[in-house]
């Protein structure tokens, strides 16, 4: 292992990035209502904008994957963090809408390299049977960013402007990518030079029914943060029960810490079951009762609703197992490429139902408006919208049966 540094602080760094790189993906999502106020947006438009993003992110997971395989962690996790404080300014200072989109085009090019970045450096310094446990932890600290990127930034945004707040915390993405390049080298690499070689773990993984199963099922588990917690939960929220912006984001910052907990409560029902499969059956069932019952029946308070997201985010952290699945699809050199292809399935989360949800909502708003011209969303709308999540859950949890499990 080539880290001039001990092994734990190199998990650290990760860790750091990871964690700036979930903040600057997720902080749209309390800022909703004033995009379409400034911009003069609506759903449709804002989901597109916000949803911009996952066409990078999705995109350069195999590609960072393989230049974290071949050249090592450091330089993955110094350009990436760098990038994404450019993008977090660029859509700070944005003045048109085109401009919100590069900004979140920059993000998601950079952001890309995050997760893998701490499943290459976990692999590294980590015995095996630690990788999902491990993973689970990393999830749970880039919830945290969840946390920091809706209901801490809302009260925040509400005293300083959203306009500075998020310029500021720009800096602190290139601040971590200079931390990353002083104090973690280059790390373990894959030093074969053979083209094919370093595309055997790709046609490994892309042959496999399998990994596109467990890729599937990582991609539905995520729809809670993806679909909810990053953007149309803190309107709904706000939708049902008439509450303002910085009080309704609670819920979004609710499922990001229940999110990160559950992944590693996952981590150990998969050690007691010995089945990271079995584990995954079960809390998607979970997931698929909480989350219909919070969006459909009406006897629930604020409170009750708030509970239940969370105990829905808890049973999706069963999404971090799909990693060590698919981690182990493939020789541990590897590794890189393997989180690279989940995430790659996973993200697709968000580059496909955040504007479909949208699109959804403005569907069936049919034409409403607020007396200020605004489009007007109502409780009803963002339940027939909100449908399609609890399909997309249900079939993924039927497709997870037919996954063949490696010990």
């Amino acid at each position: 292992m080539d880290v001039t540094i001990k092994p734990f602080f190199a998990i650290v760094i990760c860790w750091m990035f990871y964690l700036f790189a979930f903040f600057a993906r997720v902080e749209p999502g309390v800022l909703t209502n004033d995009l379409m106020k400034e911009f003069s947006l609506n759903a449709t438009q804002v989901g597109a904008i916000v949803s911009t993003l996952y066409i990078p992110y999705v995109a350069m997971q195999l590609p960072w994957g393989l230049i974290s395989d071949k050249l090592g962690s450091r330089l993955v996790i110094f350009v990436c963090c760098t990038v994404c404080g450019i993008g977090v300014l660029t859509f700070g200072l944005a003045t048109a809408p085109w401009q919100l989109s590069c900004g979140r085009f920059l993000i998601g090019l950079s952001a890309a390299g995050a997760f893998l970045s701490c499943g290459k450096v976990v692999s590294e310094v980590m015995p095996p049977n630690k990788y999902a446990l491990f993973m689970g932890v990393t999830t749970f600290i880039g919830s945290l960013g969840g946390v920091l990127g809706s209901g801490i930034t809302a009260n925040l945004a509400e005293k300083l402007g959203w306009r500075p707040l998020t310029c500021s915390i720009a800096i602190i993405g290139i601040i971590t990518g200079l931390l990353a390049f002083i104090f973690v080298k280059k790390g373990t690499s894959n030093s074969t030079s053979k083209k094919e070689n370093i595309l055997e773990g790709i046609k490994l993984l892309s042959s496999n029914p399998s990994a596109w199963l467990i890729g599937f099922y990582g991609c539905a588990s995520f729809l809670p943060l993806s679909a909810v917690a990053e953007l149309w939960g803190t309107p709904f929220i706000q939708a049902r029960f008439g509450v303002s912006t910085s009080y309704a984001s609670i819920c979004s910052s609710v499922i990001f810490v229940c999110f990160g907990a559950g992944s590693i409560l996952a981590a150990k029902i998969a050690e007691k079951l010995n089945s990271n499969k079995k584990a995954c059956v079960l809390m998607a069932i979970g997931l698929l009762v909480s989350f219909a019952t919070a969006i459909y029946v009406d006897a629930l308070n604020f409170w009750s609703c708030v509970v239940l997201f969370g105990l829905g985010s808890t049973f999706a952290g069963s999404s971090t197992l799909t990693f060590d699945m698919a981690y182990k699809c493939v020789p541990n050199s590897y590794a890189g490429t393997s989180a690279g292809f989940n995430n790659m399935l996973i993200m697709l989360s968000g580059i496909v139902f955040q504007p479909l949800l949208g699109r959804l909502l403005d569907f069936f708003r049919a034409g409403k408006v607020n007396p200020d011209g605004t489009p007007l969303y109502e409780l009803a709308s963002y339940r027939s919208a909100f449908i399609l999540i609890i399909v997309v859950v249900a079939l993924a949890t039927i497709s997870m049966i037919f996954v063949k499990e490696r010990k």
